[in-house]
């Protein structure tokens, strides 16, 4: 059980996921985000479902690229609409492979899982794609996604941040919803892992070090709206006359206590752990 969001950023797709899986013999750490290098540029993967079989979908895949896209024209030049072509018969004949051999030994229905394949494509850009059972969809910008158990919580609020984000308010942004899934959803835990596949085929890794750092200033600024900014908004009793007073002059001190936090973020940012 898992949590791997994609974002379609301004400059990049950023994804990001928890670190815990569960197995029958209890919990433990992993890497979910997967990525490697193909002759048209950087590939980057993160899957929620059957962890073997996103481990063998991520090394079919791999080798797909490598041998050029087999069953796409062979001297068409790499665009956006070969690459979802090839990734739609990649899916097929995985999914084709898989069931046939997996009804053979009773195993019906398949075991599902979903994959989030964010694709550099010649240094000139990156898209992304939500590969689930035998077809994949192109994330469009400014949409974004999420499987996994956590999509029950993230969802509605992807669903509410339908921009194309840099991708600094992404990460941002991104843990915050990761963090309020962790708190919410049992099968998702753990630390927060995000990678950016940038749009010149480049890659940044926050570690979780870092976006761990991130969760805790995210925390603590919910805690601040939760605490004064929704209550002071709604507090408009006329039974106390100093309420108003009170309410305004709390209010001079918001511009600068934004700015700290953006500050920190930056900070943090600025100054990673490596």
């Amino acid at each position: 059980m898992t949590a791997i969001i994609g974002f379609t950023c301004h400059d990049s797709v950023l994804m990001m996921a928890d670190t815990e899986e569960s197995t029958t013999q209890g919990k433990s750490s992993c890497d979910k985000l997967y990525h490697f290098s193909s002759p048209t540029g950087y590939v980057l993967t993160g899957g929620a479902g059957d962890a073997h079989l996103i481990d063998c979908a991520n090394q079919a895949l791999q080798q797909f690229f490598a041998a050029g896209m087999p069953g796409t024209p062979p001297d068409a030049p790499v665009t956006f609409q070969l690459v979802l072509e090839g990734l739609n018969v990649f899916a097929q004949k995985l999914f084709k492979e898989t069931t046939k051999t997996y009804k053979k030994v009773g195993l019906d229905p398949l075991h599902e899982f979903a994959l989030l394949i964010a694709v550099n494509i010649l240094k000139k850009g990156t898209y992304l794609f939500k590969l689930y059972l035998n077809k994949v969809l192109w994330i469009a910008p400014p949409n974004h996604t999420v499987v996994g158990c956590g999509d029950l919580v993230i969802h509605p609020m992807l669903y509410d941040f339908q921009l194309t984000p840099q991708k600094e308010t992404a990460l941002f942004c991104g843990i915050r919803m990761m963090y309020l899934a962790k708190n919410t959803i049992p099968g998702v835990s753990g630390k927060t892992d995000a990678v950016a596949l940038l749009n010149d085929g480049s890659l940044i890794y926050y570690g979780t070090l870092n976006t761990a750092r991130i969760e805790s200033l995210v925390a603590n600024f919910d805690e601040y709206l939760g605490k004064f900014v929704y209550t002071s908004v709604s507090n408009v009793s006329k039974e106390f006359s100093e309420i108003d007073e009170n309410c305004e002059k709390g209010f001079q001190d918001v511009p600068a206590i934004l700015k700290s936090y953006r500050d920190k973020y930056r900070e943090l940012l600025d100054h990673p752990i490596l």
